[in-house]
C-alpha cells in the first residue's frame, strides 16, 4: 500500500467541488492540501485520504453552508497521530473555518464545528425547529433508522445542546451520545460527541465488540429507588449572600448499578477524618519570630536569599499579614490577629519546580501528616471533619487536602480548612485552621428523612435505565439507574421544597 510521506503536498486527483460527482473529479485540480510529518509507519495512507474525501463531499451535500468553504486541508497531528480536517473559504483566509474529526479507519466524518471567532455561542432559533433540523440531519447522514440513535427529549431544553443517544437493546447508551448546536439561522454550528458528563467512547471503538449487560438481570426499579435514599447527601448549605444556612439534601448523580444495586463509585474524599485537637496557640511579636515559626513548621526559611519583607494589616478583619517576596512573587506569608499576635494560618511557596521522583510519601501517609499538623492548632471541640478534596501536584511534589467542619455529624458549607504537605519531607507547607465568625445553624429536629427527600426528588426526576461503560474495562457496559437530568436543585429538609443556590424562590 502506498504511503504519503512528504510533509506538505497537494493531491492532484479527486476534487471536493460539491457540484461535481466524485467519479468525474479525477481530471480536475484539487482544492485539497495534505499537511503532515513523515513518521515512517505513521505516514498518511493514500486510501484513507480518498475515504476522507468522499465523506467530506457527502457532508457538504447535506450541510449547505459548507459549500462556502471549498478549500480543504488534511493534517496529521504530531502529538495524537490523528488526521484533522479543516475547510476554509480561501487559501489565504484562515478564519472563519470548519474543523472536522474523522474516523481514522473508515475516513468517515464523525464530528464537525463551525469556528466563527465570534466568542460564545447563543441562538434564537426555536427549540422545536432546532430538534427537527438535527433529526433531519441524522436521517440524511445515517439513514431513516438513524443508526439506532434517538433524540433525548429529557436532555437540556435549549438549542445549544440537542442530544441523540445510541440505543442498545432499546436502552440508551450514555457513552455514545451526539450533541448538536443549532445557530440562529437554523444551521448546525457543531456536531460533537458526549453529553458533558459521561466519558465518550473512543471514535474508532467498535461498539459491536462491547459486552453489554443482560437487561433481563436487573434489580426492579422500585428497589433501586429505595436505595437512592442512601445517596442523598445531607449538609448545611450556605446562602449566596453568606448570611444564612439551610439544611439541605443534595442528590448523588453517581448512578446505581442496576445489577448489583450499589452506587457506581463511592467517593473516597467524602470520608470523615478523626483529629486529636490540642488547641495550641502560637503568639508572634516580630518578623523574626514569624520566620522562625515558619522554618520550624515547614523546613523552609523565608529570610534566606534575596526575599524582601512586607507587612499588611486589615482593620476590618483585625488580621495582620507578614509576607516575604521576591521581585515578582510571594514566597511565604503568615497571618495573625493584630491585637493578640495569635497565628491563624500560614503558607510557604517554594517556587523551584520539583519532581515527583522525590516523592517519599503516598497519599495516606501525607494525609496522616496533614491531620497531625492540623490537630496541633484545632480547638478542642473539633474532633472530626470530612475530607472534601485531595489532590497531588507533581510539579510541586505536594499533596493538598481540603477539610470541611461538621455540626451534629453533617458538613457545614463554607467552613473550610486546608493543609498542604510536602511529599518529600512530610512537612505541612500550608495550614489554615481559622475558625470563622459565629454562625447560626438551623434546628434540624423536624427535618424530613432521607427517604422522604428521595421520594420527593424522584417524583420530579425519576430514575431511568442506561448503559454505561465500566471505568476499568472499556469493553464492558453496565446497566445503571440514574436521573436523566443533572439538576442543580436540592431539597430543603425543613420546608420540603426544592431549592437552587442563588435563587430566592423555590421551583416546583
Amino acid at each position: 500500500m502506498n504511503k504519503w510521506t512528504k510533509s506538505v503536498f497537494a493531491i492532484m486527483t479527486a476534487s471536493l467541488a460539491v457540484t461535481a460527482p466524485i467519479s468525474s473529479m479525477a481530471a480536475k485540480e484539487s482544492n485539497v492540501t495534505v499537511l503532515g510529518e513523515s513518521k515512517g509507519d505513521g505516514a498518511i495512507d493514500e486510501k484513507l485520504i480518498r475515504k476522507i474525501e468522499k465523506s467530506v463531499e457527502r457532508l457538504v451535500q447535506i450541510v449547505p453552508y459548507l459549500k462556502n468553504y471549498p478549500i480543504t486541508e488534511l493534517e496529521m497531528n504530531a502529538e495524537t497521530s490523528r488526521i484533522e480536517v479543516k475547510k476554509y473559504q480561501t487559501k489565504e483566509k484562515k478564519a472563519p473555518f470548519v474543523s472536522m474529526h474523522v474516523d481514522q479507519n473508515s475516513g468517515e466524518v464523525k464530528f464537525f464545528s463551525h469556528i466563527t471567532g465570534k466568542g460564545g455561542f447563543s441562538s434564537t432559533y426555536p427549540l422545536e425547529d432546532a430538534k427537527k433540523r438535527a433529526t433531519e440531519f441524522m436521517k440524511q447522514w445515517y439513514g431513516e433508522g438513524m443508526a439506532d440513535y434517538q433524540l433525548d427529549e429529557e436532555a437540556f431544553n435549549r438549542n445549544s445542546s440537542i442530544l441523540f443517544r445510541k440505543r442498545v437493546n432499546g436502552i440508551p447508551f450514555r457513552n455514545d451520545t451526539l450533541n448538536f448546536a443549532i445557530n440562529s439561522e437554523g444551521q448546525i454550528q457543531h456536531l460533537a460527541r458526549g453529553d458533558g458528563y459521561a466519558e465518550p467512547v473512543e471514535m474508532e471503538q467498535d461498539i459491536s465488540k462491547i459486552q453489554f449487560a443482560d437487561p433481563n438481570k436487573v434489580h426492579p426499579k422500585e428497589k433501586v429507588e429505595a436505595m437512592f435514599a442512601s445517596a442523598m447527601k445531607p449538609y448545611y448549605g450556605q446562602s449566596a449572600d453568606g448570611q444564612s444556612y439551610r439544611f439541605l439534601y443534595a442528590p448523588s448523580h453517581e448512578g446505581i448499578n442496576a445489577s448489583r444495586g450499589a452506587e457506581l463509585s463511592a467517593k473516597q474524599n467524602e470520608r470523615i477524618i478523626q483529629f486529636q485537637p490540642k488547641a495550641k496557640q502560637t503568639i508572634i511579636k516580630s518578623k523574626e519570630e514569624a520566620a522562625a515559626f515558619l522554618a520550624a513548621q515547614t523546613g523552609y526559611n523565608p529570610t534566606k536569599g534575596r526575599a524582601t519583607f512586607q507587612e499588611e494589616s486589615n482593620p476590618k478583619t483585625g488580621i495582620t499579614n507578614y509576607l516575604w517576596m521576591t521581585e515578582d512573587e510571594v514566597i511565604a506569608n503568615i497571618f495573625f490577629e493584630t491585637k493578640t499576635g495569635r497565628v491563624t494560618n500560614y503558607q510557604v511557596l517554594d517556587t523551584k519546580r520539583k519532581s515527583a521522583a522525590d516523592k517519599k510519601l503516598n497519599e495516606e501517609q501525607a494525609l496522616k501528616a496533614a491531620v497531625e499538623a492540623m490537630s496541633e492548632f484545632l480547638p478542642l471541640t473539633d474532633k472530626e471533619m470530612v475530607i472534601t478534596a485531595n489532590r497531588y501536584e507533581p510539579d510541586q511534589n505536594l499533596f493538598k487536602f481540603d477539610f470541611t467542619m461538621l455540626h451534629q455529624g453533617y458538613p457545614v458549607d463554607g467552613m473550610l480548612r486546608q493543609a498542604h504537605v510536602d511529599a518529600a519531607t512530610g512537612k505541612a507547607t500550608l495550614l489554615d485552621w481559622r475558625v470563622s465568625q459565629t454562625i447560626k445553624l438551623p434546628d434540624i429536629n423536624n427535618a424530613m428523612t432521607k427517604e422522604e427527600a428521595a421520594k420527593k426528588f424522584l417524583k420530579k426526576y425519576p430514575m431511568k435505565l442506561y448503559y454505561s461503560l465500566d471505568e476499568e474495562n472499556k469493553n464492558t457496559a453496565e446497566l445503571v439507574y440514574i436521573s436523566p437530568l443533572v439538576s442543580n436543585e436540592e431539597i430543603d429538609a425543613l420546608t420540603g421544597e426544592f431549592y437552587t443556590y442563588g435563587e430566592e424562590g423555590e421551583s416546583e
